[in-house]
């Protein structure tokens, strides 16, 4: 997600799903039973054990809650914010929330693996502004060590916009240096990149985008990349297509590397094949179709990464029954 408008509906949907919205029996019933248990819980056979669905959840009220939101939807993985959307300035990470955090990932089977924090859309790693560029490399480093103190070992991030002002390749650069430096001052988080929609002048859109970022990052070890499914849409890859998950994969390996893949977001979108908006719809209520995520949940190269839903829910489908579908069509 890159708008602000975005962030708000995502927000809208964290705390819809928080106060236990939706659920009516037009999607969701007849469903839940499907939904997979988190590492060490229940024994019988169950759809799609190599799939780790979940959605971005909210750290309203103490970070740590954010688990127990994943638990009560159904999630094997999730996202979060690492903090307030609306400041540059942050107080310091509790370490006593830190801690709590980290016990009720071990308490509910969640593996660092499988949570995938989400940048602050305050930044812009590739600003031609002078400041905001200082601002968001300082608040990069900080993130991470966020994630460090939270025990996970990845971060999620929104490469960066030119804003018009600079050359596509200058933005690239900027943003490598970013990373540079952030991974300079901070021990071992790896920087994940997102594919973008190609909306206005953000960079990312096109795998050859990505690739370049990569190629100047001087640890390689410590980056990948997550594909947001509605962003892949809006750049042009067409996942409706009969095939479309299994080409833009391909096209990815081949461009990118499958080794580079760290996560999915799992996403229909409200705008058309290559319309370059940045426009996220509930899963199969969009351009892309149920179809494609029967694909994705069935995709052998997406095992064992978190797939997570940034969707913006509607009454009796929120992000539990939307998590509870896509199990549904897992085939094993």
């Amino acid at each position: 997600m890159s708008t602000k408008k975005i962030g708000q509906r995502k927000r809208k949907a964290e705390d819809d799903t928080r106060e236990g919205k939706g659920g009516g029996p037009a999607h969701g019933e007849g469903l839940k039973e499907k939904v997979l248990p988190r590492k060490g819980q229940g024994k019988r056979k169950m759809r799609g054990k190599a799939k780790y669905i979940g959605a971005h959840v909210s750290i309203s009220g103490g970070i740590w809650k954010a688990v127990k939101d994943s638990v009560d939807i159904g999630g094997r993985s999730f996202a979060m914010f690492l903090g307030s959307q609306r400041s540059w300035q942050r107080p310091p990470l509790d370490s006593k929330a830190a801690e709590k955090f980290r016990e009720a990932c071990a308490e509910h089977g969640f593996e660092p693996t499988y949570i995938l924090p989400h940048g602050s859309y305050l930044m812009n790693c590739g600003s031609p502004k002078q400041d905001i560029f200082e601002k968001s490399q300082a608040m990069l480093v900080d993130e991470l060590n966020r994630c460090s103190a939270l025990g996970l070992n990845q971060f999620n991030l929104h490469p960066g916009s030119s804003l018009g002002s600079i050359t596509t390749e200058q933005c690239l650069e900027k943003i490598a240096q970013a990373i540079n430096h952030a991974h300079q001052q901070t021990s071992s988080v790896i920087t994940v990149l997102e594919n973008m929609s190609g909306q206005g002048s953000t960079v990312g859109g096109q795998f050859s985008e990505l690739r370049t970022i990569i190629d100047r990052v001087r640890d390689q070890s410590r980056v990948g990349v997550c594909l947001d499914t509605c962003h892949a849409f809006a750049a042009g890859y067409d996942l409706s297509a009969k095939g479309g998950v299994k080409s833009m994969l391909d096209e990815f390996d081949q461009v990118v590397g499958l080794h580079y893949l760290r996560a999915i977001h799992l996403n229909d979108s409200k705008g058309k094949l290559g319309c370059h908006l940045d426009r996220h719809e509930d899963i199969g209520h969009g351009k892309i179709g149920l179809s494609a995520f029967r694909d994705v949940v069935n995709e052998p190269r997406l095992d064992n990464i978190p797939l997570i839903l940034e969707t913006p829910g509607r009454p009796g489908f929120e992000y539990a029954e939307q998590i509870a579908l896509l199990y549904s069509l897992c085939e094993d």
